[in-house]
């Protein structure tokens, strides 16, 4: 019986190397800033953690 498979190749390579961040964790951050003459009116700092449930 042959394999079946339901995702591309790539797309399976990119599942695998999302598997291994969220296994081990990883940190976003990011800074967004609305700006208007110069004038900074608006400051977002991001953070976003990604962790598997079972490590956190």
């Amino acid at each position: 019986m042959s394999e079946v498979c339901l995702v591309s190749p790539s797309a399976a390579g990119l599942v695998d190397v999302l598997d291994r961040v969220i296994d081990r964790g990883a940190v976003v951050n990011g800074d967004v800033i609305i700006t208007l003459a110069g004038i900074d009116l608006i400051r977002l700092d991001l953070r976003l953690l990604l962790v598997a449930i079972e490590n956190a």
